[in-house]
């Protein structure tokens, strides 16, 4: 392959990686063997008010793979298992349970100036909660002031589609894409009055991104605009989540045995919206998620070419929202590590401390999470 279609390859990449949120994903390598990773996660976290305490964690194994099918074509699998624990009011509630399956397949057409990518979500993941329990441990999980992994288990049947492209303006690398997702409905709690299926709104995003080097150092930006489509039960619309734009920017200094990064990203949200679940007419509009602003840092080491060490540390500010609850600060640091222990084995370990606030300071927020991982190249 020559090494141009690596240069349209690297745009596309960090196109489909800016839309990872809704489950795409992209790396048109030529010679990329076949591959599996297997990780850890552990999380905890402590809110603290003048009611009480209340503690939340999550233990979480993803597990992927990369499989070539072909020349510049290429399929990916995700799936997860996680145990999640709730103590709130002295009660202990819990929620464990699958992810549904993600399979992903890519393809680059045009000396890699073109890339189709088609997916679909299995609905392999555990539903039907039990409304006392597991779907109070769900709504902690959502909280976006807390860091965890993994916030949702089983859905419905989900299809995705993106088209992408990439060129070059200069010495400036540009790309484009744009993703249809669709959700298919499923039974979301156990109740005995819910007699219809719950079904999610559809989400379409266009995406816009561009890098370029100069000397050791390399620059890149992002734009994502996301729009839904209603939720419905029983085919009658009750909620419609609000649009987003997503603002990214970021640096990395190459040096030879260290590399210095930086980020930048800003999320604006607009109203969500509730609808009469038996009539489905508006009842409100209210920003249920503040703004996000998040800044973080990575300094990594290799102190040989078989092994790193990378300090971290990130700071993400979420504004108040319009449903009474006040704005939240959370400063996260730590350190990543990783060794090839074997020819295509890797294995990674990771800890990071956070510490911070909610609710305009009425809650006080602290935690941690441990990390390990492996990866494997057949």
């Amino acid at each position: 392959m020559p090494h141009v279609k690596n240069i349209y390859v690297k745009v596309l990449l960090a196109l489909v990686i800016l839309l990872g949120a809704s489950t795409s994903y992209g790396q048109i390598i030529y010679g990329q063997p076949v591959s599996g990773d297997l990780r850890m996660f552990y999380s905890h976290f402590k809110l603290e008010n003048d009611s009480g305490s209340t503690t939340i964690s999550q233990f979480m194994i993803p597990v992927g793979g990369f499989i070539p099918l072909g020349d510049n074509f290429e399929g990916r699998f995700y799936i997860a298992n996680a145990a999640n624990k709730l103590k709130y009011a002295d009660t202990d509630y819990k929620l464990n349970g699958l992810s549904d399956m993600r399979l992903q397949v890519n393809h680059s057409f045009a000396e890699d100036r073109l890339l189709l990518s088609a997916g679909v979500n299995l609905p392999t993941g555990k539903k039907e909660l039990t409304q006392a329990e597991e779907w109070l441990v769900l709504d902690f999980l959502s909280q976006n002031y807390l860091n965890f992994p993994l916030r949702r288990l089983g859905e419905g049947l989900g299809l995705n589609l993106l088209v992408g492209g990439a060129t070059m303006a200069g010495d400036i690398r540009l790309g484009g894409a744009v993703e249809y997702q669709y959700n298919g409905s499923y039974q979301p709690y156990d109740s005995d009055t819910l007699d219809g299926d719950y079904k999610p709104g559809n989400h379409f995003s266009v995406n816009a991104g561009a890098d370029t080097k100069r000397g050791r150092m390399s620059y890149s930006a992002g734009i994502i605009y996301t729009i839904y489509s209603d939720d419905k039960l029983e085919d009658v619309k009750i909620f419609r989540q609000s649009s987003q734009l997503d603002l990214r920017l970021s640096g990395v200094y190459e040096a030879d045995r260290y590399d210095i990064s930086a980020a930048l990203r800003y999320l604006i949200r607009d109203r969500n919206k509730s609808y009469n679940p038996k009539t489905g007419e508006l009842l409100q509009q209210l920003k249920a998620y503040g703004n996000e602003f998040l800044i973080g840092g990575r300094f990594t080491y290799r102190p040989e070419k078989k092994w790193f060490i990378a300090p971290t540390a990130d700071l993400r500010l979420v504004a108040a929202n319009e449903n009474n609850l006040g704005s939240s600060s959370v400063i996260g640091f730590g350190a990543d590590a990783g060794r090839n222990i074997g020819e295509g084995i890797n294995l990674g370990l990771g800890f990071k401390y956070y510490t911070g606030s909610a609710d305009g300071g009425d809650i006080d927020i602290s935690g941690y999470q441990i990390s390990a991982g492996l990866t494997a190249n057949f």
